[in-house]
Parts: C-alpha cells; structure tokens; sequence
C-alpha cells in the first residue's frame, strides 16, 4: 500500500524541522511556512534588539490572532444567513 505521508523541511528561526505531514497537505504547510517566514521578517525588523525567542512568541501571538478573527468570521456567516432569510419573510409578511 502506497505511503500518503512524507517528510518536508521547513526552516523557520534559524531551525531545520523536519515534519512527516500527508503529501495532500505539503501546500498548507509550505503556505504556513511562508507566512511564519514573513511575519519573523516583519518583527526581527520592527524589533531588532529582541531575541529570537521573544520574535516567535510575537509571530505566534499575531497568528492566533489571525485564526480567531477567522474563527469569527466563520461564526458571523450562518448568523447573517438566517438574518437575510427572516428579513425577506419580513418584507414578504409587510407587502402582503
């Protein structure tokens, strides 16, 4: 039986991390990869003086706060969903 999952390197910080991850999955990884790159970037900049620790607890500080407002975004949507299906019952209700 064919194997799914392989190992990819990703180097972020400094540090080589091998990850065994599903093959389906390497573009979600590689993606990741390239926005903790980006955000380190960003802050090693903005930060300069600051270890490279403290550079990892803001980048993923600043990506949880990313996850949540999606989280967020995502609960909104059935909300509004039924808020336009019970104002087109209203304005079939007050037209009649």
């Amino acid at each position: 039986m064919k194997d799914d999952n392989f190992t990819i390197n990703v180097q972020l910080g400094g540090f080589r991390l091998p990850l065994k991850i599903a093959r389906k999955d390497e573009e979600l990884y590689r993606k990741a990869e390239k926005l903790v790159v980006r955000y380190m970037d960003k802050f090693q900049k903005q930060y300069s003086q600051r270890p490279t620790e403290e550079i990892l607890i803001l980048v993923a500080y600043q990506i949880a706060v990313l996850v949540s407002k999606q989280e967020l975004s995502e609960d909104i949507v059935p909300l509004a969903e039924k808020i336009q299906i019970l104002d087109q019952e209203l304005e079939d209700l007050l037209g009649k």
